[in-house]
């Protein structure tokens, strides 16, 4: 892919979002926005850098609420199914590819998408995929309309700020779909431990969509 979802400025970092873990000596789960968005962007100062991956597939501490929870079992929903690029609030969104709004919607309970978009495209053999963005700024709901075509290299939105955008810290979550099985805006970017093989053959890595930073490969950063 040569197209940029969000251009960098080369220098990205990958923050350790897992279990147990920690930035800037301080244990991440269980912390409100502001100080886990402080933390983010001390170690990405301290990096050199404005701009930081959050891992596919990685397990996490940080979807505290009953959103993520099961009728069924005491299991929660850990396992991270897209890429995370924090940055600042403001920053343009990309199309990789052409494609169609599928979906257009502001899923606003705490820690759910936000504003979001889904988008579908075709592949060679004429099959369908899907490209999911979340934490978007309010105004993307104005900029787009479900239907609306839009080209490789488009801006089709901003990264969103908290509260509006989930009340996350600032960044963009990019999900790559193959089936959205009837779900449409509620497609999860979280899915359970138990039943990630399924959900991860549905949503494999987007990592190639983002070609500056081989990022499974690379070490976590941590900052002083």
């Amino acid at each position: 892919m040569s197209i940029s979802i969000i251009q960098t400025d080369g220098r990205a970092i990958v923050l350790d979002l897992s279990h147990g873990a920690q930035l800037c000596g301080q244990d991440i789960a269980g912390l409100d926005v502001a100080t886990l968005g402080e933390l983010i962007d001390r170690t990405m100062a301290e990096a050199g850098t404005a701009f930081a991956f959050g891992r596919y597939a990685e397990p996490r501490e940080l979807y505290s609420n009953e959103n993520f929870a099961s009728a069924e079992s005491e299991e929660s929903r850990t396992i991270h199914m897209g890429i995370d690029l924090f940055c600042r609030e403001g920053t343009p969104v990309m199309s990789p590819l052409d494609g169609t709004v599928e979906y257009l919607a502001n899923n606003d309970a705490e820690l759910d998408y936000g504003p979001m978009l889904i988008v579908k495209h075709e592949n060679e053999s004429g099959g369908e995929f899907f490209t999911l963005y979340g934490h978007l700024s309010l105004d993307t709901l104005e900029r787009l309309q479900e239907g609306q075509s839009v080209r490789a290299g488009e801006q089709i939105a901003c990264v969103g700020g908290p509260p509006a955008n989930g009340n996350w810290p600032p960044h963009l979550h990019f999900q790559l779909i193959n089936d959205l099985l009837g779900l449409g805006v509620d497609f999860p970017g979280v899915a359970y431990a138990s039943q990630q093989s399924y959900w991860l053959e549905i949503s494999p890595s987007p990592a190639r969509f983002f070609p500056e930073c081989a990022h499974e490969q690379l070490e976590y950063a941590q900052c002083s």
